[in-house]
């Protein structure tokens, strides 16, 4: 049974604390002879001989704190992140707490963490991993039939790897079973997983980064905020080259309602469509360069659009355009010309101004090589039309409209700037909103074959993501 109180002893800034934890505030007890000098010298600040005043704000200046339960004697780790306030109340200081770790046994390194979550468990199936014999016949007369589970390596990924801060990772899916003897639980359960490998480390800050991006992962599949990886298991190295698993990680605020409904829509991306390419994406998670800031927090926030997704969703499409064309949309001879020409006249602008002046014509220098989002638009519909144009021209025809690639990147333009510059006397561009809604498509085709993802699984990708219905 999982505890709800953990008391104990740790020892923080070299004084020995005792702890209470409700698994939200660690309050921190100090033993009666420091009460004194921590509510003097921690918590007030000396304005002068024998004279204090109160506010001085204590911040948290260790990742981690490491105690030992009174309930069970067991290590127990709060991870905080630094620089957070330090509350107080009289001497007892109320701090936050990211996650804790709850460890069965103490081991010191961590080579291993294994991830699960309801959607794991569509996004790698466990009915992959057994198969059943049914006789109709005999079933009928004695209610006799028999499940067999399959090996784990026809049941595991082939292994990626990415990096984290120059540490290599290596990822992979695999389906766990548990056998049960408590009546109150099904005799055998099966659980999809996510699993990080890399070397062994006592750096408990790489343990949360890779949590951050194991769920940055999921909510890349699923297109949404809202995911939720409440509890990890973490493993020790063991001998034979094995894993074992020694403790379980809480994430604090890491509980939420599972969006079950949207799951059995099949509204995200399969493992099987990513296939080979997950370290790639996680790579680019790790170092900020997938574009995810724009994700709804829920399905049903992403089927409202205001001025923030409009803007949100185009910086989106700018970002991944930018990525899959370095060096912007391919210009003609004349054009390249003319674009060096005016370049050499503004430098020597610059060269011979300066102050505002001079940034101004800096500015300046940026525009002329720059591409509009029109010009990105048509590009786009040059190279990826023949990959997700049926999802967009359904769309169109279907509110009346046809998708032509100029009037949608001009509207789209056009829309942008009215919200930007605050135009309320502009009338709202009604057709722009299937163009937003068209772009979200679009931003996935560039990430997935910037992956160099199969154009079947990425058409399979936005169909089965955005619940198009389409028969690929």
């Amino acid at each position: 049974m999982e505890l709800t109180i953990y008391t104990g002893k740790l020892q923080y800034r070299d004084v020995d604390f005792s702890f209470v934890f409700d698994g939200q505030k660690l309050r921190l007890v100090p033993p009666d002879n420091k009460k004194h000098e921590i509510e003097m010298d921690w918590l007030m600040t000396n304005i002068g001989e024998g004279l204090y005043t109160s506010g001085n704000q204590l911040k948290m200046d260790k990742p981690f704190l490491i105690g030992k339960c009174n309930e069970n004697e067991n290590k127990i780790i709060f991870l905080m992140q630094p620089e957070k306030n330090i509350d107080s109340y009289n001497s007892v200081l109320l701090v936050e707490v990211f996650a804790y770790i709850i460890c069965k046994y103490d081991r010191e390194m961590i080579d291993k963490i294994s991830f699960s979550n309801s959607e794991l468990n569509f996004i790698y199936p466990v009915n992959r991993a057994y198969q059943y014999t049914i006789d109709n016949k005999k079933l009928s007369s004695t209610g006799v039939f028999s499940i067999t589970t399959l090996d784990f390596d026809s049941t595991t990924t082939k292994k990626q790897i990415f990096k984290v801060d120059d540490k290599k990772v290596k990822v992979y899916f695999s389906v766990s079973r548990k056998l049960n003897n408590n009546i109150k639980e099904a005799p055998i359960s099966l659980t999809s997983t996510m699993i990080f490998e890399f070397k062994p480390t006592d750096d408990y800050t790489f343990i949360i980064r890779l949590w951050r991006i194991a769920r940055e992962f999921l909510q890349f599949l699923c297109y949404r905020k809202n995911i939720f990886l409440p509890t990890v298991e973490l493993l020790s190295p063991h001998e034979g080259g094995k894993h074992e698993p020694f403790a379980t990680m809480h994430i604090v605020e890491g509980n939420g309602k599972t969006e079950l409904d949207t799951l059995k829509k099949g509204r995200f991306i399969k493992q099987e469509y990513i296939s080979g390419s997950e370290g790639k994406i996680l790579n680019d998670i790790a170092n900020n360069l997938l574009y995810t800031r724009h994700f709804p927090n829920t399905y049903e926030s992403g089927c409202h659009i205001d001025a923030s997704s409009f803007i949100m969703t185009i910086t989106a499409f700018e970002w991944e355009f930018h990525r899959e064309y370095p060096e912007g949309v391919p210009k003609k001879e004349a054009t390249v010309k003319v674009e060096k020409a005016a370049t050499e006249e503004i430098q020597k602008l610059i060269e011979s101004s300066s102050g505002k002046l001079k940034k101004k014509y800096q500015f300046l220098k940026k525009l002329v090589k720059s591409d509009s989002l029109q010009t990105e638009i048509i590009k786009m519909g040059e190279d990826f039309d023949k990959i997700i144009g049926v999802f967009g021209s359904h769309l169109y025809k279907s509110n009346g409209k046809s998708l032509v690639y100029p009037d949608m990147g001009e509207r789209l333009a056009d829309q942008r700037n009215h919200f930007a510059h605050g135009d309320l006397d502009k009338k709202f561009i009604g057709i722009s909103l299937l163009d937003l809604i068209y772009l979200e498509y679009v931003i996935y085709a560039l990430q997935l074959k910037h992956y160099e993802i199969d154009e079947k699984y990425i058409k399979k990708s936005i169909n089965d993501l955005f619940h198009l219905n389409f028969i690929l």
